[in-house]
């Protein structure tokens, strides 16, 4: 049989975790990869063998794209999905309204005809529950590069978020919080697209250009989020929406306390008050307490990066990821 193929749309240069976790998989070899702009999925039926099994990537799970899951699975192919989001949990979390609580009547349905799903973490097994298809968890690894022993801090907090400048990211919560603060007692450094949704990116540069420790960097390559990440304080995370978030488990093993929303499994991958502190979304109030305490207790903080230290052990390498899930896909 030939090997399991995850089919993604081109990135267009833009970096998220849910594509470097595909590429970390492939380059371990789980799956190849192929990327296929959207306007050839409708054709792709015609160019693989019936035996070929197939992943699409959740961001094909459309109304939209529909016909093209149909035409696949035709046939008996074996047909799954790698579900890093739910469609229309980001449509929720990027026009401002409130997250609906599972995957619409449509996600649902679709996600059922299928013979496979595969979940980076707990959080969307738990999602789908009573789904009536096999889900496998395929945990995410880090680059062993990530690893770093806690230190004391040196100079202003380093504070750190890393995402596209979106609403479902929650960046201008942050920056409304900072307006309270010392400017001289933090920094805080933006790592992601600001062209994704520009009109937000100028409201945020906006509302922060009068505070001098923010920089708003724009997208960096892996290589140096790795290195800002991991020479910072403290890792900002206030998405109104996420799955399985990458770059909490990478700060997490570069010993980087967060602070964050209980966006997705943030909530279970943080042990509250132990390796950083987790707000319900949107309550700024709450996150300003939490970035003044470690901004002003740097024992608290340093606590918390051996906590984050202590619990790096037990995250696997990417190898180790994709021994793990290939075991899962053929058990």
């Amino acid at each position: 049989m030939p090997p399991l193929l995850l089919i993604q749309p081109p990135a267009g240069g833009r970096i998220s975790g849910g594509y470097l976790y595909n590429a970390r998989m492939a380059e371990h070899g789980l799956w190849q990869l192929r990327d296929v702009p959207p306007e050839q999925l409708p054709t792709l039926h015609t160019q693989l063998p019936a035996e070929q099994p197939l992943l699409l990537d959740s961001i094909w799970l459309t109304e939209a794209h529909a016909p093209a899951f149909d035409r696949l699975s035709a046939g008996g192919r074996t047909l799954g999905v790698m579900l890093h989001s739910l469609p229309s949990l980001i449509t929720a979390a990027e026009s401002g309204r409130a997250a609906p609580s599972g995957p619409s009547a449509f996600e649902r349905e679709r996600l059922e005809r299928l013979g496979l799903v595969l979940v980076p973490g707990r959080h969307y097994a738990d999602l789908l529950a009573g789904c009536r298809t096999r889900i496998v968890i395929a945990e995410p690894g880090i680059d062993d590069g990530w690893r770093a022993a806690p230190r004391h801090r040196q100079g202003p907090c380093r504070l750190v978020s890393v995402g596209a400048a979106t609403p479902r990211k929650g960046f201008l919560d942050v920056a409304e919080v900072l307006r309270e603060l010392d400017p001289a007692d933090y920094e805080w450094r933006v790592l992601g697209s600001l062209d994704v949704d520009r009109e937000y990116a100028g409201e945020l540069a906006r509302r922060t250009a009068s505070l001098p420790g923010v920089q708003l960097l724009g997208q960096q390559p892996p290589a140096e989020v790795q290195r800002l990440v991991r020479s910072s304080d403290v890792l900002v995370m206030p998405s109104y929406d996420e799955n399985q978030p990458l770059v909490l488990v990478e700060a997490m093993a570069a010993s980087v306390p967060s602070v964050a929303y209980a966006a997705g499994a943030a909530r279970h991958m943080l042990a509250h008050g132990r390796e950083g502190f987790i707000t319900e979304i949107g309550d700024r109030p709450a996150l300003a307490l939490a970035l003044r305490r470690l901004l002003e207790q740097e024992d608290l903080r340093l606590a918390m990066a051996n906590a984050c230290w202590e619990r790096q052990a037990s995250i696997p390498s990417w190898p180790q990821a994709v021994a793990r899930a290939r075991a899962l896909l053929t058990s």
